[in-house]
């Protein structure tokens, strides 16, 4: 039951942090020191994949699938972000970022394997 109710709250943060992709590229270009405005449309695709997970973890009564694919988009994110950091002029400011990409990332694949194991022992 708790892991549900985690997952419910990781469907919210998606659309939260999706609505902040899409609706701020810049100034999240700006905090990781890539402020160039070539990144957004990147930055915009990656809110419309967080809005989508979130919007499918709340809209099924198992939030399961959908927070696999969270765990899914963090390795995405993680990825994308190592390769910004050999760009950054703003090192500081895309690590703060980057630290919280990964701590939502270990709550995403905590939730994830209580799902799962909770999956198996209703089978």
């Amino acid at each position: 039951m708790l892991a549900t109710q985690v997952g419910r709250s990781l469907g919210w943060a998606s659309l939260l942090i999706g609505l902040t992709e899409i609706g701020a590229p810049r100034k999240l270009e700006q905090a990781m020191g890539i402020g160039n405005g070539r990144h957004t449309g990147v930055l915009r695709v990656l809110g419309i994949r967080e809005i989508l997970s979130g919007l499918d973890i709340l809209w099924h009564r198992d939030p399961e699938p959908g927070v696999h694919a969270r765990v899914a988009g963090d390795m995405i994110d993680l990825a994308l972000l190592g390769a910004a950091a050999m760009k950054s002029r703003r090192l500081s400011g895309l690590l703060s970022i980057a630290a919280a990409v990964l701590g939502i990332g270990v709550l995403d694949m905590i939730c994830s394997k209580q799902l799962s194991r909770r999956g198996m022992l209703q089978r």
